[in-house]
């Protein structure tokens, strides 16, 4: 059975990594975006520094319209606090999961349109796959802006690959 302290444990995994690849992004590239309409380095930092607590805040209370609410901190995220912005979101992360009883998160919500499931499900689905697909698009980012050293090694293990022998 998947656990609360699973989830906890796999959103920690990917915050770690995430401020693994924070360190891996070029010098004066926070502006960098693939293409118009994309959001900066910059701005995706700032997206990723709130979405799993505004997620995991929006699906508890069953209101996504709160969701803008929660994520009004982020703009003071830069990539200089990237790392301690995470840590506190993972502490606020863990405080919100604690919240949810058993009963919680057996009760079945449809939040944007997604479906009728329970609010443990939509918290696996909308916490830990959101920032799992941030993470990649993330390390996307990094390579394309000019760090073309970054391999599965930093993205998947969150460290550098060991060297060859």
């Amino acid at each position: 059975m998947y656990t609360k302290q699973n989830l906890i444990d796999s959103v920690n995994n990917e915050v770690r990594i995430l401020k693994h690849l924070v360190e891996k992004i070029p010098a004066d590239t926070e502006g960098y975006k693939p293409t118009e309409g994309q959001r900066t380095t910059l701005e995706l930092l700032q997206y990723i520094s709130g979405v799993v607590t505004a997620m995991a805040k929006s699906i508890y209370a069953n209101d996504s319209t709160k969701f803008g609410e929660h994520m009004a901190h982020v703009a003071n995220t830069t990539i200089a606090n990237f790392a301690e912005v995470m840590d506190a979101q993972s502490k606020e992360f863990e405080t919100i999961v604690n919240q949810y009883t058993d009963e919680d998160l057996q009760t079945v919500i449809n939040m944007y349109g997604q479906g009728e499931y329970t609010k443990g499900v939509y918290l696996t689905e909308f916490t830990l796959k959101l920032i799992a697909s941030y993470k990649m698009q993330l390390f996307l980012y990094i390579k394309s802006s000019g760090n073309t050293s970054l391999g599965t090694t930093n993205l998947w293990g969150g460290m550098d690959m060991p060297p060859q022998q």
